[in-house]
Order: C-alpha cells, then structure tokens, then sequence
C-alpha cells in the first residue's frame, strides 16, 4: 500500500488521468494522494484531472528537489488531516458532520460505515474485534488495517478503543444517574479496571474526574 502515488499524463494503455478515477473509485486505495506529471496541460485539462481525482501537478522540467517538497507536503497535509480528525472524534459533538469535518466524501463514508458498524455490535452489547468490524466493510484484515491507519494515523484496535471511550464520554455527561460501572459495560468494556486505565490513556483524566469537570462547567 503506497503512501503517495505519482504518475505520468501521457502514457500508452491508460493515461494518468484514468488511473486517478479507478484508484478514486476503488475504496481501499482511494485515500492515497496522486501526483501527476505533465510537459504541458491547458486549463481545461487541469480541470478534468481535479475532477478524476489528482491532489497536485508537477511540470516538466522538474528537479529533485521539487519533487521531493511536493511530496513532503502532500503527506504533512495528511498527517494534520489525521490529527484534526482524532482530535475532534473525542469531542462530544451531536452530529457526524462535525466529527468528520476536513475529511473528503470518500473518506467521511468509509469511516462512517466503519463507526457504525461498531457503535451497532456496542448497543447489542458485543465483544468487538478488528476481523469483525473488517468484514462487516468488505475488506480483509490487512487492507482494513492499512486503510484505518493511512486516514487516522491509528490501529484499528486504536481507533476502535477511542470510539468506545467516546460512547463512554457520552453517558457519564448525559446520564449522570448511571454508575460507572454500568457506563463501563455498555460501552464495550467487561473489565472496569481495563476501562478506567483505557479512559485515562485517552483522555488524560479518569472517568470520576471528568464528570466532576462535567458537573462543573454545566454550574
């Protein structure tokens, strides 16, 4: 799995504007960010390559250092992307859009598919494994693995644990009545002792202190 893919315009076969629309269209590989070389290209054309899917052009004569900024951008862009989104999926936001905002369509549906998968096994109170949730997308576990890790710079088993903790922020702030013990179970944990180690791991406080916090700020 590429982290970038940079391909000539003009080629015989397929040209390049080609192999941007099949990656885009193919769900496993459509997060990778293409580079495409040209000698030259009207604007019309430029239009056409934005609409098949290129994040970038690099013309002819070109040197290696060029190149390489290019390249160096494109994957910090990506890595700030991944940042934002880890950063807002913890916040307690009552829409997805929020939770997904910076993301492009592609990436907003893949990742919306996979939480509700897991938000579904969570409500009928089920063990959740990285297999599972894989399959429950029509990927296999590599490609799965590969995939959740290039858009949030996590694991699966990760990504997954922080969904829970933030199932787990959502009760204790709009269930106060509910012990935490019962907060723990239905948010995917069997052990409370695993939940509050998880908790604190995530978000820096344990379960009793955030919704001492929560108190506090709703005063």
């Amino acid at each position: 799995m590429p982290d970038l893919i940079i391909t000539d315009l003009m080629m015989p076969g397929m040209d390049g504007l080609e192999i941007c629309r099949q990656v885009r269209a193919n769900e496993i590989v459509n997060h990778i960010p293409i580079i495409v070389v040209t000698a030259k290209i009207t604007k019309e054309e430029r239009i056409e390559g934005i609409k098949a899917g290129a994040d970038a052009y690099l013309f002819k004569p070109f040197n290696s250092d060029e190149l390489r900024t290019r390249v160096e951008k494109l994957l910090e862009g990506r890595r700030l992307l991944q940042e934002k989104f880890m950063q807002k999926m913890m916040e307690n936001k009552d829409t997805k859009a929020q939770e997904y905002d910076k993301l492009d369509d592609a990436d907003l549906h893949f990742l919306a598919k996979v939480s509700e998968a897991i938000y579904i096994q969570l409500s009928r109170n089920k063990s959740i494994d990285v297999s599972l949730v894989a399959s429950n997308v029509c990927m296999s576990v590599r490609q799965f693995h590969r995939k959740i890790v290039s858009l949030t710079g996590c694991t699966p088993t990760a990504y997954i644990q922080r969904l829970k903790i933030k199932k787990a922020k959502n009760l204790l702030e709009r269930k106060p009545q509910m012990s935490f013990s019962e907060v723990a179970d239905r948010s995917g944990f069997s052990d409370y002792s695993n939940f509050v180690r998880a908790f604190k791991n995530v978000c820096g406080y344990t379960p009793t202190e955030y919704r001492k916090r929560e108190d506090f700020i709703n005063e």
